[in-house]
Order: structure tokens, then sequence, then C-alpha cells
């Protein structure tokens, strides 16, 4: 007898496909590089099994705080160190009602750090290993810290014992990452480093934001494997319930962009809608609008 699946088992099966196509499963993975002694915050709460610290209000910290715009994936990268191959934007806060909500996010872990969820989360990755979060709290506080220290006017808050090197900067967002990881982005914020910024400026261009769930950029290198020159990449849900997927590529390989224009030139036959703009410097624009099953197969399908 054949057994059924659930609508439930049905929505993470197609949530999963989406996840690998789109790297999106990297916005939910917390990993720190450069050090043999960095980990995730979840393994150490684990492993100690330590109640929450008290929390204490943002007022009530002395010195500069981060205080910068963060409402896309632009203003991360304004805020990055030069040099990565790839970054992730996610308001957590449009997740509620999408398949999206069920996905791990440590949560639980953003609860012991910060009293409360997050609102918006920003990662970013480097080849050699170094990985930077910007976290917007729900409300402005967060739990005591280990021990504390300062660079350039900034209170860096230890957020683990010593044998973990995981530390934050409280703000508007707050910083989170390696004790070193979080002075280089310190370092951009007070103009003694260059940012990230412009790497993605000729994608960004053609880029609407407003309304996104997450946008993703990443570029192509020795260790980066995707079908073009860069990438970028972000997902909206419509008023309909519908959901509208952009994905802008520069310098696509032929491959892709035969694949794209195949199933652009059918695609009312699956009942989805393509929508493909090409721009000057080699740039293609594509967006889907689909159901979100429907959206999870045309994007298997194109990067298969």
């Amino acid at each position: 007898m054949k057994k059924c699946s659930t609508p439930a088992q049905k929505n993470q099966k197609y949530i999963a496909i989406f996840l690998a196509a789109t790297m999106f499963l990297s916005v939910f993975v917390v990993y720190f590089g450069g050090s043999n002694t960095d980990a995730s915050e979840g393994e150490d709460l684990e492993v100690s099994g330590e109640a929450q610290p008290p929390m204490i209000s943002f007022y009530q910290i002395p010195g500069k705080q981060v205080q910068h715009e963060f409402d896309s994936i632009a203003d991360g990268l304004a805020m990055s160190p030069d040099g990565l191959v790839s970054a992730r934007y996610i308001n957590l806060q449009k997740t509620k009602g999408t398949p999206f909500e069920s996905v791990p996010s440590e949560q639980q872990t953003m609860y012991y750090l910060y009293g409360g969820d997050l609102t918006k989360r920003y990662m970013a990755d480097y080849l050699d290993g170094r990985h930077i979060e910007l976290h917007q709290t729900a409300e402005p506080k967060i739990g005591m810290p280990r021990n504390v220290s300062q660079y350039d006017g900034y209170q860096l808050f230890a957020r683990t014992n010593e044998s973990y090197d995981i530390w934050n900067v409280v703000g508007n967002p707050v910083i989170f990452g390696s004790k070193e990881n979080v002075k280089s982005v310190i370092n951009v914020l007070e103009g003694n480093s260059s940012s990230g910024a412009g790497n993605f400026d000729s994608l960004l261009n053609y880029a609407e934001p407003n309304g996104a769930i997450f946008q993703e950029v990443v570029k192509r290198d020795i260790f980066v494997s995707i079908p073009a020159e860069k990438w970028y990449k972000d997902l909206k849900k419509l008023d309909d319930g519908s959901y509208s997927q952009t994905s802008i590529f520069l310098n696509p390989d032929a491959e892709l962009t035969a694949q794209m224009n195949i199933m652009g030139a059918n695609c009312s036959e699956r009942g989805v809608d393509y929508n493909i703009t090409e721009y000057e410097g080699n740039i293609t624009k594509l967006i889907i609008t689909a159901d979100f099953e429907s959206l999870n197969n045309e994007t298997a399908m194109i990067m298969a």
C-alpha cells in the first residue's frame, strides 16, 4: 500500500529542494573560521548546560555602539571587510507565515544571548574561513558577558569561556564573531579599512530589495562553483500568496542562459511566469513568479 505524504511532509521536501538550489541553508549555519578555538554558540551551550545569564540594557553599556542602517544586504556589505565571497541577509520577521518559518535558525541560541528573538540577520564568508555576522535584536539588551575587552572605544563582550572565541559588540546591528573578525568590522565602521560595499554593485543596481524575505550574493572563486561570475538572489512573498524569486547574474555561463530561455519560452504551460531582462555589461535578470512548490521545481530545473 502506497503511503501518502502529509502536506507538512511535502512542504519540508520542497523547502529542502529550494535550500539546496539557492544556498539559503547557509543562512542557518553558524560557523567561525580562522581559529581552531572557534565553535558554534549552540555547541558551547549544549556542553555547558548553564542557565541564561542576566540581561543588561544597551543603554547601560559605556563607550561607542554600532549605529548603521540595516535594511538590506547592501547595508551589511557596507559594514563588512572587503574580500568576501558570499553574504546572506534575512528578515526573520518576514518568514512568519511562510514555509521558512519552520526552518531551524538557532533562535534558542540567540535567545540565550539576547533574551529575545532576532529580527534581522546577516552573514558574510571569506575564502580564508573568516565568518562575520550582524544581528538586529527585538529589544536593546544582551546577556552579561564572561569578559570585556576594549577596542577603538567599543566594548567587546566575550560570549563564552576561554574555550571558544566568540564575541559581541552591541548596537544596531550587533556584531557577532571571533574577536579578530569583530575588530575587523569596527575597522570598517571607523573608516580604517575598506568595505565590501562595491563588490556587488553591478548586480545590486538592478535589485529591488523592498519586501524581500532574504537576499544573497556570491561570486565564483577557486572553491566556489556557481553558473556565473557573480550572482544575486532574493525571495519575496506576494500579496496573493505566491512567491517571486529574483536572480541577477553577471557573465552567466552559456548553459545557464540557454536553460533560462528554454524554460521561459513555455513557462505558461507550467503555470509560472518568467521575466528575463538583459542589461549592458553581460548582466541577466530573471524573475520567476509562482506558488512555492512550482518555484522550487523551476529553480531545481534551471540549476540542474
